[in-house]
């Protein structure tokens, strides 16, 4: 394998991990928030879910907004 195509493989490995590692990270946010809800009194733990936005967006929803947003 040449040079040129060893960097090639090498940045396309990167950048799929990176749009994984992010997606995880989202996904572990939105988790923390349903835990830190469950630890609530059950007179608040609807409007936490509410804030929380559990059943609000997925992660490629939130990507997109994110995008728009960027440009």
């Amino acid at each position: 394998m040449t040079a040129s195509k060893y960097s090639i493989v090498l940045v396309a490995l990167l950048l799929a991990v990176t749009g994984c590692t992010t997606e995880s990270w989202y996904h572990g946010a939105k988790s923390a928030q349903t835990s830190h809800c469950m630890k609530e009194p059950i007179s608040e733990y609807e409007d936490c879910i509410k804030q929380a936005g559990e059943d609000d967006e997925s992660y490629h929803g939130y990507k997109e907004k994110r995008e728009q947003l960027l440009q």
